[in-house]
């Protein structure tokens, strides 16, 4: 009888590498192939614990990707983010170079998922502790990628166009990386639309609808459509801004995609500023509901505050939403609905009102020029 054969670990390590190009190329079929190669071939690979320990990283960064694809709550038969994270965490401290970079980039890349940005970049400057290490040109990408999102998230704006524009420089170079090409578009175009020049997003936001349409990739394409209404939304037209949004909105729900309480609350903001009360209130109810469906404590509170302040100008209400935006020091969304309070009150003749509002926008802009200095090192 013959004993069977023991697999090199280098052997499944080159295929997990293999998996990992998938992943970053968000090609999900090839990916589960290989991943289900992978695990074959580890029960019967040679004992080395620093692989199984980066098969649990790549498993845990698959769950990463298949959760932007389509949300946990579509597939319940994938892991849960807790049970792979405790599996990763009580091996941690045998943790050394690459794979503690690997760790803490797809921690962080969780974090920034679950909304928590200062602990996401928390996780991303300690991989960055490690990037030396890392001699691949794609993956030295995808952290400027990373930290390109990130920052814009963080509002520190010319930061984070320097890490996008030296992403997008790599990702051209390669056919295959048109996804993230695509999601470096809209963090440049992002960022022009914060210095305040919407009519310098909007090639970038046409070209990536483009390209979205080419991959005929349904996420991609309601985002470019989403970040278009909000583009136009700057440049005050806001009859353009609602055909995108509602564009948008139609395909999130068919895809039933995890932001579509975001374009919601976007389309509702518009009709709101346009007066189109009616809509917007079946628009903010609808919202509302889905909002609480998806647990998404953020836009329930966000949906609440735009009903209390256009539909029944509930101060209370308004003043537990700044409570909670500031709590978890959510200064971006501070600043944008203290902007619009106030101009609501100005319009309203509440001039006082509208000052307290402007204080607290001037506030949050000066929390956010800050926001390099609030998350730990």
């Amino acid at each position: 009888m013959r004993m069977k054969q023991t697999i090199p670990s280098s052997f499944v390590g080159l295929k997990i590498n293999e998996w990992y190009t998938h992943i970053r190329q968000f090609h999900v079929l090839e990916a589960e192939r290989v991943k289900r190669e992978v695990e074959r071939e580890i029960e019967d690979m040679e004992e080395d614990q620093d692989l199984l320990l980066y098969y649990s990283l790549m498993e845990f960064r698959h769950r990463v990707m298949l959760d932007y694809i389509k949300p946990l709550k579509e597939d319940p038969s994938q892991p849960e983010f807790s049970e792979l994270l405790e599996d990763i965490e009580g091996s941690q401290y045998k943790l050394t170079g690459l794979l503690d970079y690997y760790f803490n980039f797809f921690r962080g890349m969780y974090e920034f998922k679950q909304k928590m940005f200062l602990n996401a970049m928390m996780y991303y400057k300690r991989a960055e502790k490690n990037l030396a290490l890392v001699s691949d040109d794609i993956e030295k990408a995808e952290f400027a990628f990373k930290m390109a999102e990130i920052f814009y998230n963080l509002k520190q704006t010319y930061v984070s166009m320097s890490y996008a524009v030296q992403a997008l420089e790599t990702y051209q170079s390669y056919e295959t990386y048109n996804v993230r090409r695509i999601q470096c578009e809209f963090v440049i175009a992002g960022n022009y639309d914060d210095m305040q020049y919407p009519e310098r997003a909007l090639p970038h936001l046409e070209l990536a609808l483009d390209l979205a349409k080419q991959e005929g990739n349904p996420r991609l394409i309601s985002s470019a459509l989403y970040n278009l209404g909000n583009c136009y939304e700057k440049m005050g037209d806001l009859s353009k801004a609602a055909e995108y949004f509602e564009t948008s909105v139609s395909i999130c729900k068919s895809e039933k995609f995890d932001n579509l309480p975001h374009s919601i609350y976007s389309l509702t903001q518009v009709l709101y500023k346009q007066n189109t009360t009616a809509e917007a209130e079946k628009q903010y109810r609808l919202g509302l509901s889905i909002a609480r469906e998806y647990n998404d404590e953020l836009f329930v509170k966000l949906f609440q505050f735009l009903h209390a302040l256009y539909g029944k100008m509930d101060n209370a209400c308004v003043r537990h939403t700044f409570e909670f935006l500031e709590e978890h020091m959510l200064y971006p969304y501070v600043e944008e609905l203290a902007h619009d309070a106030a101009k609501f009150y100005m319009e309203h003749g509440q001039p006082e009102k509208a000052l307290t509002f402007y204080e607290k926008m001037v506030h949050a802009q000066k929390q956010i020029q800050r926001g390099d200095c609030l998350y730990e090192i």
